[in-house]
């Protein structure tokens, strides 16, 4: 006997235990129409006919059985398969067949509520041109998405409610253009236009990329008695990803409630958009966020808030304070801060991390009075004071590897308690090295303290 029909013998005697002790009646009929097909068969299907080569099986090869049960096998295969087959093309079906938002009629919906009604997880919903006026609920996790200029594709809200105050998050009755409710939806390639046409983040984990605000929101100006609205909020213990988007004008990105989003790559500017955080959770993400011109802050942690990374924003001309962290726990990296009107960087949080941040023309450049933390390696450039340092509660700050230069008053500026200060230098300031009377510094001979620069 050759291989092959060694091979087949083996299909054939394996088939044997498979056999049912009892055919199922409702099979009967679909095993008579297959029987008596006269369509040509496979080899193995025609070996199993044949009589018996062996004469030690338990029961015959050839038996009506054993045919019977190849038979029900070769049935049931072919309908797993036809199934599989028609399941896997309603899926690219429907990955192919996107929901059409187009005003004119010319597609499936003329509103946004109604896409997004009638889509399901997975689904992708395009926005053709036009202007939207909407208060849209996405609670499912599907794309959404502008087919076109995304300067032509405008949502704004509906006028409805009093905003609320910055301190008090956002309320049911708040006006909004989308809610991403408990959702893993994306956002994207769409204006939002008009005071209360925010886009709000409750829980969930959606991304809202590549969206453009155009006067969203009331930016705060420094008073508790007027109220800032928000472009973005996001809430309720939400991860969100915040990418790419652009904000003119208007209000800040807001995070509240233990939300732990990545905010990155995001253009803000105008009268004073900024990201702060009520509350931020731990594993929050700031990086790469250009802001320009602030009236009062760049980005703000304060609340009750966790763990915080801030790291490669760049922050031009901010009224008062760039990076300013009095709650939680931060690490600020990366940073590139100039021309603030107080502090570029301003932290009274314990064990701090501000490293490798560069900051020009600032007023102070770093204020840091901690219980514990690290100042290191921080480029310094111009301004009127260069690195304020007090250790709070005996727990020592350590300020290593600074560079500070050009700061028409102070350098290094030590105000109280026992810091711990190694390789650093200053040079070139109008006073390059000061010590309160209260101070009791650790300063060794790796630092650098050059002479001081004579008085005009």
């Amino acid at each position: 006997m050759n291989d092959d029909a060694r091979l087949e013998r083996i299909l054939a005697d394996g088939l044997y235990d498979l056999a049912p002790s009892r055919v199922p009646d409702r099979a009967r009929i679909q095993i008579k129409a297959e029987t008596s097909d006269v369509r040509s068969h496979p080899r193995w299907l025609a070996l199993i006919k044949e009589r018996p080569m062996r004469t030690n099986s338990r029961l015959a090869v050839g038996s009506p059985t054993v045919r019977v049960a190849a038979i029900v096998a070769a049935t049931m295969l072919a309908a797993v398969l036809v199934a599989g087959a028609a399941f896997a093309g309603a899926q690219l079906l429907a990955a192919d067949d996107p929901i059409i938002v187009d005003q004119g009629g010319g597609g499936d919906y003329t509103t946004i509520t109604e896409a997004v009604a009638a889509a399901g997880d997975g689904d992708t919903v395009l926005v053709r041109p036009g202007t939207y006026v909407e208060a849209v609920v996405i609670d499912n996790d599907i794309t959404l998405q502008g087919d076109g200029p995304v300067e032509d594709i405008i949502v704004t809200a509906p006028e409805q409610g009093p905003t609320s105050a910055i301190e008090q998050g956002r309320s049911d009755e708040d006006p909004y253009a989308f809610l991403l409710d408990g959702s893993e939806a994306t956002l994207s390639g769409l204006t939002l236009k008009g005071e209360p046409s925010e886009v709000f983040a409750s829980g969930g984990a959606p991304t809202l990329e590549e969206l453009v605000f155009d006067g969203v929101g009331v930016a705060y100006n420094g008073s508790q008695d007027r109220p800032a609205f928000n472009t973005i909020v996001v809430n309720n213990g939400s991860a969100a990803t915040v990418r790419g988007n652009t904000i003119n004008g208007g209000g800040g990105i807001g995070v509240f409630d233990a939300s732990a989003p990545l905010i990155e790559d995001n253009q803000l500017s105008g009268e004073s958009p900024h990201i702060y955080g009520f509350r931020f959770g731990d594993g929050a993400l700031i990086r790469g966020n250009r802001i320009e011109a602030p009236n009062v802050y760049g980005i703000v942690v304060t609340d009750q808030s966790g763990d915080v990374v801030i790291e490669g924003n760049t922050i031009t001309d901010p009224g008062n304070i760039g990076i300013y962290i009095f709650h939680g726990t931060a690490t600020i990296r990366g940073n590139h801060i100039s021309g603030a009107g107080g502090m570029a960087i301003n932290v009274h949080v314990p064990g701090a991390m501000v490293v490798g941040n560069e900051l020009t023309d600032n007023e102070i450049a770093i204020s840091f009075g901690s219980a514990g933390g690290v100042v290191a390696e921080n480029i310094v450039r111009g301004g009127k004071a260069g690195i304020a340092i007090s250790s709070v509660d005996g727990a020592a700050v350590e300020a290593t590897a600074n560079d500070v230069e050009g700061a028409s008053a102070r350098g290094l500026v030590i105000l109280g308690d026992s810091p711990v200060l190694r390789d650093n230098r200053s040079c070139g300031n109008g006073e390059n090295l000061f010590v309160a009377e209260r101070a009791t510094p650790d300063i060794d001979d790796s630092n650098e303290i050059c002479e001081d620069l004579p008085a005009d």
